[in-house]
């Protein structure tokens, strides 16, 4: 029963996660530049962090739950079915947000043609950058959820929704343009997935940068935590 309430948690963040960042890259667009887009992110983590960091942490992303279980603070099994409970919840955001694209009388043409807020690179980036872009901002990511939520950091752990969605925000301000700034391969795969059910596969073809990169950083991120600042530490 417990670990269904965390990966319920999980299910209910990154749908929060997905459906309202993407729903402001479709809604609101970049027009105005990266700062709506980056603010809905980090206002969708906050939130989910505060409404369910007591109950599984508040990951809502497979790079963070990779770190957690690297570092020993869920287990391997745990793991597996945060991810999947992330993934469930990151299809229903996207589907969501096809509710309210319906709602307002959206045709399959102009579906196609705004497309469901997914990530994507083109070219100068190539496949081999869009990684390294995202493997590098998804370890400055997690590398600050270890740290301001380590046993070193209790006293602030208050302030670590805050912290936390922060950091996300002026990530994805950073690699918007680059890469959309994912740092979540749930976030990307599945508004892919659902603009290849309208005609355009691109996004999915490219999704391996935005599995790859973001494991990659939080695999890395997790070693330095441990290993070079001692997050695990009393």
């Amino acid at each position: 029963m417990e670990n269904m309430r965390k990966y319920l948690a999980e299910f209910f963040g990154t749908l929060m996660l997905v459906a309202m960042g993407t729903g402001v890259v479709i809604f609101v667009g970049t027009q105005a530049g990266p700062l709506p887009v980056a603010l809905a992110f980090a206002i969708a983590v906050a939130a989910g962090a505060y409404a369910f960091g007591p109950i599984s942490g508040g990951h809502f992303n497979p790079a963070v739950s990779l770190a957690q279980a690297i570092n020993g603070r869920i287990s391997w099994v745990e793991f597996i079915g945060y991810v999947v409970a992330q993934i469930i919840g990151a299809f229903a955001g996207s589907a969501v947000i096809f509710g309210f694209m319906k709602a307002f009388g959206a045709t399959a043409a102009t579906i196609k043609q705004v497309g469901f807020g997914q990530t994507d690179y083109n070219t100068p980036v190539s496949f081999l950058s869009a990684t390294l872009i995202e493997a590098f901002l998804t370890f400055v990511f997690v590398l600050v959820i270890l740290m301001v939520t380590s046993k070193k950091n209790a006293e602030n752990s208050a302030l670590a929704p805050m912290i936390i969605g922060l950091t996300l925000g002026a990530l994805i301000m950073l690699g918007l343009q680059a890469t959309g700034g994912s740092l979540n391969p749930a976030r990307s795969l599945a508004p892919a997935a659902f603009f290849a059910m309208f005609g355009s596969s691109t996004a999915l073809t490219h999704i391996g940068a935005y599995i790859v990169g973001p494991l990659l950083g939080g695999a890395v991120a997790a070693v330095i935590a441990k290993f070079g600042l001692g997050s695990e530490e009393d």
